[in-house]
Order: structure tokens, then sequence, then C-alpha cells
């Protein structure tokens, strides 16, 4: 059941109000773009939604009882002067600012005699995370899914495997990210594939790691790093813009699931949920 605030219930009592849509973005980095469907910008509890970013409109909510997942349509239209933050749209979409990030609607209501009065509060109508989000030419379509669909999880969720059953740096893995992070700059020659910078971890640290790009262009961006070389990082996914000498940036290890370098490289044997000694099923009867 959704809750009101007495103010919004006596506000719903009265012969007419004033309703817009408020929806909010908000990136994996944790960066929320806040916008409007009302003809003005809106301050709700301290935060502004814009009424002049891109056009947003959606389908009616689908919801459902037991354990079906309740999802979300919506549609982004944009155009070259529209942005997320200061990137245009369709380069954000590109950039990667919608993989992985969350979607949250609400229903405001104002007096028809104070139509910029928020203190009435809103109504959460839905929320959840985006997936499959696709860019044709200017026009984002993408559906929101709830936190049910979290619980589509593979069962048993333990199996035998030589390699390690955790990912690197969840809870399970118990290590943070933050005592591992390096910080350095973007060298001479570098191009959007390949980042050049000052690194004194051994060849292929870095290897299956991230590179978070802290200023320029390409701030807010992270990339897989496909392979660490002697003072370089390739690049899974190339950047859009050309990296600049000296901007920042910060880069995480990688780990191969190997007992090796989870006792060589992050001294973390103990929490190591591989099974490397299991002998392959050809040999083990």
């Amino acid at each position: 059941m959704r809750q009101a605030s007495p103010q919004l219930i006596a506000l719903l009592d009265a012969d007419q109000f004033i309703m817009a849509d408020l929806y909010t973005f908000t990136t994996i980095q944790g960066i929320e773009y806040r916008y409007t469907s009302y003809d003005f910008s809106l301050v709700v509890n301290g935060k502004e939604f814009l009424a002049d970013g891109p056009v947003i409109s959606r389908e009616g909510t689908s919801l459902s009882l037991g354990i079906e997942v309740d999802n979300l349509s919506i549609k982004i239209l944009t155009n070259e002067s529209t942005k997320f933050g200061d990137v245009p749209v369709a380069q954000a979409f590109h950039n990667g600012v919608l993989d992985g990030a969350r979607f949250k609607l609400e229903r405001i209501f104002m007096d028809i005699n104070t139509p910029t009065d928020t203190s009435a509060g809103t109504l959460i109508l839905f929320e959840g995370r985006i997936v499959e989000p696709e860019l044709d030419r200017y026009e984002i379509n993408a559906s929101v899914v709830s936190e049910v669909d979290d619980l589509k999880l593979q069962m048993p969720r333990n199996l035998y495997t030589p390699g390690c059953l955790n990912t690197l740096f969840d809870s399970a893995c118990g290590l943070l990210s933050a005592d591992f992070a390096v910080n350095t700059t973007i060298g001479p020659n570098s191009t959007p594939s390949r980042i050049l910078c000052d690194l004194s971890q051994p060849q292929g640290w870095f290897t299956q790691g991230v590179v978070e790009f802290l200023e320029g262009a390409n701030v807010g961006i992270k990339r897989t790093v496909r392979m660490h070389e002697a003072g370089a990082l390739l690049l899974t996914l190339p950047l859009l813009d050309m990296p600049a000498i000296g901007e920042a940036i910060r880069v995480y290890p990688g780990c191969d699931k190997r007992l090796d370098t989870c006792t060589n490289r992050f001294n973390n044997r103990s929490r190591f949920r591989g099974a490397p000694f299991v002998p392959v099923p050809e040999t083990s009867i």
C-alpha cells in the first residue's frame, strides 16, 4: 500500500489540484539526474527536478501478486541540446550512464492556487533497475524491473569449481576496492583504447580490472581493462572522446579467481571459495 502524508490526503480531498510526474535516474556511481513532466522546474525535499531536460514518457505500471517481476516501459526523447549533466544524452548513453542505473517514478500533487508548492510530498509509483536500454538516433527505449528480478539466482548457489565463486570486492570476498585503488594520470600518446600511464605494479596486475576517469570529457566513465602491459592499459571498449594528457584516473586490479592470485596479490586466501584440488570428472573415479 502506498503511503501519503496527511497534507497530501487533505489536498486529494479537494475539488481541484495539479499533478506531475517526477523522474530520478541514479547511476551506479551514485550520480542523480532528476527531471519532471511539469511546465516549470520543481524543488521537492530540497532536490531540484528540471523541466528543460529530455522528454520522458512511460506506459502504465504493471503490478502483480506473487513473485512475478513488475515492470515499467519508459521512452526518453532527446536532441543535441538536451543533456545528462554536462554531457549530451546520446553521448551519455554510449558512455554507459544508464548501464545498471536505477529509475524512480514519483507523482507530485500541488494546490491549484499555489502551483509550485511541493510541501504535500509525493507518491512513489514505481522504482527499479533499468535493463536493456536501446538507442535509436534520439530515442532511448528501456524497461525498468522491480527488486523481485534479483531473485533470479542460480541454484544451487555454491558449485565445486577450480575458480573462486566470489566476485572481487563483493561482501563474500570481503576486500575493499578503495584499499587497492591506484591513482595516476594519463600520459602522452594515449588513445581511446590504449591508456598510457605510470604504474609501478607488475605487468598483468590490472588485467580484468577497471579504470575510472576522474576528470575531463570522460569523467565518470569506467572501462574494463582487457590487458595490462608495462605502462599501458588496453581497454575492452574504447572511449568516445580522446583522453587528454594529465587527466586523473583511478585503476583497480583484476582477479582471475585463481588461488595463487588470491594469496599473492590480495592476501585473502581465507576467503577463497574455489576448489582447485578437486579432480576433474574424467579422473575422479
